[in-house]
């Protein structure tokens, strides 16, 4: 999982239930921090919201924009880190995967690696995040 995670920023996990994906995925995560490597993992259901929570909504009368759980987590966590810093972050898709959601993420999981919110806002993947998918 390491070895494809060095050439890839989204990756799938699939296996049964009790199979060890989290188990995997918290050894990577444990491992990386022991060596120096500070991870940190952000998990959601995403199929626990709907999209709306999911992404955010934009309020069609007052222009307001309202943001969802991913867009606030992934908007936090791909902030810029202090030069120097080693820290690495996880969005953790804990859930199946559904075509209601996962279409807007086509263009994060592509090489453009960008978010785009109903706003127009659009959120860049940065090199020291990832996207796991675990189904």
């Amino acid at each position: 999982m390491y070895e494809t995670m060095l050439t890839r920023h989204s990756t799938m996990i699939v296996g049964p239930t009790g199979g060890g994906k989290s188990v995997v995925i918290n050894a990577l995560v444990k491992t990386s921090t022991v060596l120096g490597y500070p991870a940190r993992t952000y998990t959601l259901n995403p199929k626990a919201v709907s999209v709306i929570e999911l992404y955010g909504v934009l309020n069609p009368e007052t222009r307001d924009w309202y943001d969802g759980l991913l867009s606030n987590i992934f908007r936090a966590v791909n902030k810029p880190l202090d030069p120097g810093s080693k820290e690495r972050k996880y969005i953790l898709f804990d859930g199946d995967v559904d075509a209601l959601w996962i279409e807007n993420m086509n263009s994060v999981m592509d090489d453009n690696k960008i978010l785009t919110l109903a706003n127009g806002e659009r959120i860049r993947l940065l090199a020291h995040c990832q996207l796991l998918f675990e189904k």
